[in-house]
């Protein structure tokens, strides 16, 4: 079991390197000896709850990727406490169905963004017990400290908690993990001892170079299988070194690569093809040697391995980097299977070839060329007071239709109606197609995304329902009521689902072509033939409004989550709408400034990028015109990046006479991006009450949201009055 794997790379590996926590340009390290004894530490705490609870609890974890949320995850595996990884991109709504189907009873979360999700969900927060994982407090969840649940481990015996190593049936539920589906609901599937430990085995047979010589960075959740098995897990099977990435962006990864030196590094297509561009933009010599070298520096001159996870990923891809001394390979694998079903072959690369079945698998081509397996890692149910199987005849059907050659397996349909886009989230076309037929004037509508950054639609117009006629002098009216259904839809859907921009076409799919004897779609086939209309949508990640020589740049993840398309948003050159809404904004050039909402701005650039304010709060922050029109997203923005492009005027008008302030020890409480927003709009009129929040923030250890506070109170030193 987990707890038999971990005790026995403890003892061998001692105080050998286990974990990395990287922190700036700086990281903590944690050895194997370390790691197990805060695992058996974290053990005994949740013996000492359970023995309060009858024996009866389930644990929930939360977070985005932590050091402590991945102990007691660890913990929970090793000692047999039921534990629900719950991802952080889940809906309030989906995270309640989780919270009450799994029947978690202890809950422990990380950071603001899950507790706005928590907060903003019907869960009654009183049925659960809900410890933070932060050392510092947060506001918004009323919930126990980190300290006060470590202290309960000294209650029990640590000789009885090694005891519980022992105490399970490797077929017993040990975990449950919650993915989404064609249906509604998340499904929840079970993992047993035997699934996740048999996985292990199978990952070191097909990867015999890796061992406790490797250092992996890692950023993948670890609420899905590849980064919670693979990387978290398989590190400690290999004895490696796990690295825990500072943050998922991609700025901030580079800086991962030089201050951890990976050997190992695994990532989603999109920052594969973000690191291949990178490399190719800084190397201006046209040497191969040189490029080699330069993306040798660029991953820490160490990584010799990458893999491709949760998409597809071109070919040109892989080969530029397996040019250049680095075997990245691929795969193709579910959470059912406990991951990974196949993998590329390192030294047997084919094109667009999934690879090979992994050991311990058994693969079989059903007589539509369905994929289906079987074996001790993958899945036998979802959880349910059923427990329905996820077999049928011993085999489980993976709903995708695949071609063997030369031993190689290559996907060329879904039978089953899902796909990913490139940050591997996980997306039901049909649902939302489903949702479009209700409408008059929807003959056909074709969801676009499949291994994309974001979701598109065609819509084959119905000609005799359609509301307003039809004609070549009408299409602006016609684009006008096709976007008011797609923002119709997209009020209904997750951020990630939503259809950022739409295309009307000329005709209607073909049968026995584009479309199967039953009427579905055959997506590959639609998606070739309506390429070039198809790939405009995909051209840029932002949408341009021009106006004489100005231009306003919007990022597209913003119209995702306002649930817009690129046309429902205007500018005339002074008010920046979205047709529906009642909120504009006021972005207007002057002679020798630019008005955006409640500021004014110096730039000599006719062209206004909103990505570059949005991840610099400096430039924002007190701006109540500006962060009304954006919405609640723009107090979820975690990465920050300081811009010498647009500075920001001094706000105060000479009028304004400050106002005094409290004590400010009064407030203890956390500070978000919120709050500060919130102190810096009093600041900005004068009452200095708003220090209070930043006094409360600076004693804190939350850097990044220092430093933009400190930045803006450097700005007050323009105040005229020397009192402020």
């Amino acid at each position: 079991t987990v707890g038999h794997l971990i005790n026995q790379r403890a003892r061998y590996y001692d105080e050998k390197e286990c974990f990395k926590v990287i922190n700036g340009n700086t990281f903590d390290s944690y050895s194997y000896k370390q790691i197990w004894h805060r695992i058996i530490q974290l053990g005994q705490a949740l013996s000492n709850i359970e023995i309060k609870y009858n024996n009866n609890i389930v644990v929930g974890i939360f977070t985005e990727n932590s050091f402590r949320g991945a102990l007691i995850d660890l913990a929970c595996l090793s000692f047999h406490f039921p534990i629900v990884p719950i991802p952080v991109t889940t809906t309030a709504e989906h995270l309640e169905f989780i919270i009450n189907n799994s029947e978690i009873t202890h809950l422990f979360i990380g950071g603001v963004s899950v507790q706005v999700i928590l907060r903003d969900s019907k869960i009654d927060q009183n049925s659960l017990v809900i410890f933070h994982l932060d050392d510092h407090s947060d506001a918004i969840i009323h919930a126990n400290q980190w300290e006060n649940f470590i202290s309960k481990s000294v209650e029990y015996d640590e000789i009885n908690v090694l005891k519980r190593i022992n105490d399970c049936d490797i077929k017993d539920i040990s975990t449950v993990m919650y993915t989404s589906g064609t249906t509604d609901n998340p499904k929840g599937i079970v993992f047993s001892q035997e699934n996740i430990i048999s996985k292990r085995f199978a990952r070191a047979l097909a990867l015999p170079s890796f061992s406790s010589d490797d250092v992996f960075l890692c950023f993948l959740p670890l609420y899905h299988t590849f980064g919670r098995y693979f990387e978290l897990l398989g590190s400690i099977f290999w004895g490696a070194t796990y690295t825990f990435a500072e943050s998922p962006y991609f700025k901030s990864l580079l800086k991962d690569f030089q201050v951890s030196k990976p050997s190992i590094f695994i990532s989603i297509p999109k920052r594969w093809i973000q690191l291949m561009e990178h490399a190719n933009s800084i190397n201006t010599i046209d040497d191969n040697d040189q490029l080699q070298n330069e993306i040798s520096s660029l991953t820490g001159n160490n990584l010799k391995f990458g893999l491709s996870a949760a998409g597809y990923l071109d070919p040109d891809v892989f080969h530029f980097f397996q040019d250049n001394k680095i075997n990245l390979i691929s795969g193709y694998g579910m959470t059912e299977a406990t991951g990974g079903i196949t993998m590329t072959p390192t030294d047997d690369y084919q094109p667009d070839s999934v690879g090979k079945p992994l050991p311990g698998i058994d693969t079989e081509l059903a007589e539509d060329g369905e994929l289906l397996i079987k074996g001790p890692y993958v899945s036998s149910y979802y959880f349910s007071k059923t427990n329905n199987s996820t077999l049928v005849n011993g085999w489980f059907h993976t709903g995708d239709i695949f071609k063997e050659k030369n031993g190689h397996l290559y996907i060329i349909d879904r039978k089953k109606e899902i796909y990913k886009n490139t940050r591997g989230q996980t997306i039901s076309p049909q649902k939302i197609e489903n949702m479009f037929q209700d409408f008059d004037g929807v003959s056909c509508a074709f969801l676009v995304g499949d291994g994309l950054e974001f979701n598109t639609l065609l819509i084959y117009p119905e000609y005799d329902t359609l509301p307003i006629e039809f004609s070549n002098d009408n299409v602006s009216s016609i684009r006008e009521y096709y976007s008011s259904l797609v923002q119709s839809v997209n009020s209904f859907l997750s951020p990630y689902e939503r259809v950022i921009n739409f295309a009307i076409i000329k005709r209607a799919f073909i049968n026995d072509e584009e479309l199967t004897q039953k009427g579905t779609f055959k997506r590959k086939v639609i998606i070739k033939n309506f390429d070039t209309i198809i790939s405009p949508m995909y051209q840029k990640n932002y949408v341009t409004l021009s106006y004489n020589k100005f231009q306003i740049y919007i990022p597209n993840w913003l119209l995702r989550e306002k649930g817009i398309s690129k046309n429902d948003i205007h500018w005339d050159g002074s008010i920046l709408s979205i047709r529906n809404n009642e909120k504009n904004i006021k972005i207007q050039w002057t002679e020798d400034s630019l008005v955006i909402g409640d500021f004014t701005y110096n730039t000599i650039d006719n062209i206004i990028d909103l990505q570059t304010i949005l991840i610099c709060p400096q430039l924002w922050l007190g701006n109540n015109s500006f962060t009304d029109f954006i919405g609640k997203s723009v107090f979820r923005i975690t990465r920050f990046e300081h811009s010498n492009s647009i500075k920001l005027q001094f706000p105060f008008s000479k009028e304004n006479s400050p106002k005094f302030a409290k004590n400010l020890d009064e407030s203890e409480s956390a500070v978000d991006l919120f709050e500060l927003h919130k102190s810096t709009a009093q600041l900005y009129n004068g009452d200095l009450n708003g220090l209070i929040a930043y006094s409360s923030l600076l004693r804190s250890n939350r850097a990044e949201l220092k430093k933009i506070a400190f930045d803006i109170l450097l700005s007050f030193r323009q105040h005229e009055n020397v009192s402020v």
